[in-house]
C-alpha cells in the first residue's frame, strides 16, 4: 500500500541507517544456546574435528603454527611447543599429515638434551616438497659449544616432512615466523625468518625491534640479522606471521606502541546525551612493515589503524594476501584485536598497495557491548583461498558468561573484505576451566638455568602453565589453506583433560566478487534518495525478538519503480547477534522485497514488516547506558547525535527494480 507519510527526514548518504532503541525494554530473557542455526550458516560447512597431536597426547600444547603445501592439497603440517608430563619441560614437534588432514603423525620432536628446552615452533612448506622447522633452544647442555648467545635451530625436509636434516645454527630472533617465497620470481624459494631481538646500548632503556633473517639456498645456510628500529621512546609489541606479496615484497604485520603522553580530561557534559570520549581512546598502532631486495631492506611501516591494547593479551596482527586469479589479486589483509569499544573484538582491514589501508570492520558477530566485561574474542589468524575468499578464524569466549573459556570460530568474507558472513564455531568443545573446590590451578614447572649454561649453584622452578595460565594458547596460533581452496583452522582446546591440538576442514560455498558484481543484477542503488523510517517496533522477550514496521519513503523528485530490494548490510545489537527472519543471498545479506509494483511517487512511502531475532541473549537490567559511537563500526553512517543503549542498530542497501 501506498500513502502519505506525516513527516520527513533527512537520509544519511552511501546507506539508510535505522536505530530501535524503545525505552520500554528494561530487561530481556535469555534465548537459544549460542549454536542454534542462524541464517548465512548454509554458506560455511565445517567436517568433522581431527585430533592433530594424538601422538603426544598426555602433553599439553600451546603456542601453534600451520602451513598447506600450496602445491599439494594432500600435505599439511603443525608446529607447536609441547610440555613434557614426565620433565615439566618445554620441547617443539611439529606433526605431519599426508592425506589433506584426515590422520596425523609427529615427524620431529626438538627435544635438545636432557636439560635443555626449545621455545617458539615455526614451520612452512617450500617448492618442491621442502618443509622448513625452526626453533628456539635454551641454553642447558653445557656440553654444546654454542656459537653465540641465542640461536635458531633450522631443521629441513626434502619430502613433505617424512625425514629430516640435522639442524643448523641461524642467527637468533625471538618468536621467529618462517614463510617461503613461491611467487616464481627473482626470489623464488627463498626462506625468511621473522621475529623481534632487543637492542642493549648502555645507559638506555632496552629497545624491541623487529629482525629477521634469511636463506637463499633453500635453508642450507641464513644470513643477517636485518633490524628495524621503531622511534625512539616507542615500543616494538608483537610481530606477526609475514606473508609474500606476488610482487616479491615480503608484507610483515606489526603492533608498535608510541610514547604515553596523558591527555588533559574532558570538560564536564552540559547535557545528558552527549556520549563518553572513551570511543576514541587509542594507544597502541596496528601496522605493516614492507621487506624488499630479497630481505636486504626494512621500509617504515604504514599504519593501518589505531587501536586499544585488549587485556588481557589478544595476540599479534596476522596477515593473507590474494595470489588467485581472481578481482582481488594481490590485495593485502589484516586481522587483529581491538578493545576500543570495551571489548576484544577481532577487526578486519584491507588494502591493495600495503600503504592505504581500508576502515575496520569488526567481523565477530559484533555486539556492541554493555560494559567493559566481554564477551572477549583473541587470536585471530586470516587466509585466503584459491578463488579470493578470506577466512578468519579466532578464539571466543562468547559462550562463558565468566569470559573465560573459548572455542574456536570462523568467518569468511567472498567480497573483499567489505563485508563477512555470520560466523560459526568450529570446535565441537570449547576449551574448558572447570576445576573442583579447593583444587589448584594447573601449572608446569620449568626448569630455568642460567645463561653461560656452565652450571650453577642455584636451582630455580618457575611457572610455565602451558605458557599463558589465562590463554593457555601462548602468543601465536595458525590456520591454513589447501591447495584445493578448503581452509584448515587449527586451536586447542582440552576436552581430554590435555590442551591437545585439533583441526577441521571448512568449505566456503561462492567465490570472491566485487561488491559491484554482487549487486549488478539488483537495479540501480537508490540509498541516497530513500529515507527508511521506523513506524512500530515490538519486543518479545521470551524469545528475544523485534517485529519491526519500517517504511520506505521516496525523498527524490521522481517516481521510483517497484518494488525496491532492500539488502541488511551490518546489524548490531548490545543485548544480542542480530539476524533477520528472511532470505539471504551469497553474501550473507538479509533482503526484503517491498512493494508488489507499480510507482512510488515522491514523498510517498511503502511499508515492509520483519522479524529481527538476537541470539546469545543478554540483559539490560541494571545496565547503565553505554554511549559508545557507532559511526566507525558502521563505514558511511553518520548517525550523528544519538544517544542510549543500542539495542538494534541497522545499515541497509536500498535498489531500484531493473527496467
Amino acid at each position: 500500500m501506498i500513502s502519505k507519510p506525516g513527516f520527513a527526514r533527512t537520509v544519511p548518504r552511501l546507506a539508510a541507517v535505522f536505530v530501535l532503541a524503545p525505552a520500554f525494554i528494561l530487561t530481556t530473557a535469555g534465548c537459544a544456546p549460542p549454536e542454534q542455526p542462524r541464517r548465512g550458516h548454509s554458506l560455511i560447512q565445517v567436517g568433522r574435528n581431527v585430533l592433530v597431536s594424538g601422538d603426544h597426547a598426555a602433553a599439553a600444547h600451546s603456542e601453534y603454527f600451520a602451513h598447506a603445501d600450496p602445491s599439494d592439497s594432500t600435505r599439511m603440517v603443525v608446529c607447536s611447543m609441547i610440555v613434557d608430563p614426565t620433565r615439566s619441560r618445554l620441547s617443539t614437534g611439529i606433526y605431519v599429515s599426508h592425506d589433506a588432514g584426515a590422520t596425523w603423525g609427529m615427524a620431529l620432536n626438538d627435544t635438545i638434551s636432557r636439560w635443555g628446552e626449545t621455545w617458539d615452533p615455526a614451520c612452512a612448506f617450500g617448492p618442491g616438497g621442502m618443509v622448513y622447522f625452526a626453533s628456539i633452544p635454551t641454553r642447558g647442555d653445557p656440553r654444546i659449544a654454542y656459537e653465540s648467545k641465542v640461536i635458531i635451530h633450522s631443521f629441513r625436509s626434502t619430502d613433505g616432512g617424512l625425514t629430516w636434516s640435522e639442524p643448523v645454527l641461524a642467527p637468533f630472533v625471538a618468536n621467529a615466523d618462517l614463510v617461503v617465497d613461491w611467487t616464481g620470481g627473482p626470489y623464488h624459494g627463498r626462506v625468511y625468518a621473522v621475529g623481534v631481538r632487543v637492542r642493549e646500548v648502555e645507559g638506555e632503556l632496552p629497545q624491541r625491534h623487529m629482525s629477521l633473517v634469511v636463506s637463499a639456498d633453500s635453508g642450507r645456510t641464513y644470513e643477517g640479522p636485518v633490524d628495524m628500529f621503531v622511534p625512539k621512546d616507542w615500543y616494538q609489541d608483537h610481530v606477526g606471521a609475514p606473508v609474500v606479496h606476488p610482487d616479491g615484497r615480503v608484507l610483515v604485520p606489526v603492533a608498535a606502541r608510541p610514547p604515553f603522553r596523558p591527555t588533559p580530561p574532558p570538560p564536564p557534559p552540559t547535557t545528558w546525551w552527549e556520549r563518553s570520549p572513551r570511543d576514541t581512546t587509542t594507544k597502541n598502532f596496528t601496522s605493516v612493515v614492507t621487506v624488499t631486495e630479497g630481505g636486504r631492506a626494512i621500509r617504515q611501516p604504514h599504519h593501518v589503524a589505531k587501536t586499544t591494547p585488549c587485556t588481557p593479551d589478544g595476540g599479534p596482527p596476522e596477515i593473507a594476501v590474494d595470489h588467485s586469479d581472481g578481482p582481488f589479486h594481490g590485495r593485502a589483509y589484516v586481522a587483529f584485536t581491538d578493545r576500543t569499544y570495551g571489548r576484544c573484538q577481532i577487526m578486519l582491514s584491507w588494502s591493495d598497495d600495503g600503504e592505504q589501508w581500508a576502515n575496520p570492520l569488526p567481523v565477530d558477530d559484533p555486539r556492541i557491548p554493555l560494559d567493559s566485561a566481554g564477551p572477549n574474542a583473541f587470536m585471530p589468524d586470516i587466509a585466503v583461498n584459491r578463488d579470493g575468499v578470506v577466512g578468519i578464524t579466532w578464539l571466543d569466549r562468547r559462550e562463558d558468561p565468566l569470559n573465560q573459556e573459548f572455542r574456536q570460530r570462523f568467518t569468511a568474507s567472498l567480497d573483499g573484505g567489505e563485508s563477512v558472513l555470520p560466523s560459526v564455531a568450529v570446535s565441537e568443545a570449547a576449551h574448558t576451566y572447570a576445576r573442583g573446590e579447593g583444587e589448584r590451578e594447573g601449572y608446569a614447572g620449568l626448569g630455568a638455568v642460567p645463561e653461560s649454561g656452565d652450571g650453577s649453584s642455584w636451582i630455580a622452578i618457575i611457572t610455565g602453565g602451558a605458557v599463558g595460565t589465562y590463554e593457555e594458547v601462548g602468543h601465536y596460533v595458525g590456520t591454513m589453506v589447501a591447495a584445493d581452496g578448503r581452509f584448515h583452522p587449527v586451536w586447542v582446546d582440552n576436552r581430554t583433560g590435555v590442551a591437545q591440538l585439533y583441526t577441521a576442514p571448512v568449505e566456503v560455498a561462492g567465490t570472491a566478487r566485487t561488491r559491484a558484481e554482487w549487486n549488478a543484477d539488483l537495479g540501480r542503488n537508490v540509498s541516497d534518495s530513500v529515507a527508511v523510517l521506523v513506524n512500530r517496533s515490538t519486543f518479545d522477550a521470551a524469545s528475544c525478538s523485534f517485529d519491526v514496521s519500517v517504511d520506505l519513503l521516496n525523498r527524490w523528485s521522481e517516481p521510483l519503480d517497484l518494488p525496491l530490494t532492500v539488502k541488511v548490510e551490518q546489524m548490531f545489537s548490545q543485548i544480542g547477534v542480530p539476524w533477520s527472519d528472511g532470505p539471504i543471498d551469497g553474501l550473507g545479506r538479509p533482503e526484503w522485497t517491498v512493494g508488489e509494483g507499480g510507482v512510488l511517487p515522491k514523498d510517498s512511502f511503502v511499508t515492509y514488516g520483519t522479524r529481527i531475532v538476537l541470539e546469545e541473549c543478554a540483559t539490560l537490567e541494571g545496565k547503565p547506558a553505554v554511549y559508545h559511537d557507532i559511526d566507525a563500526r558502521m563505514s558511511g553512517t553518520p548517525v550523528a547525535g544519538y544517544a542510549g543503549q543500542k539495542t538494534l542498530a541497522m545499515r541497509v542497501s536500498i535498489f531500484e527494480r531493473k527496467r
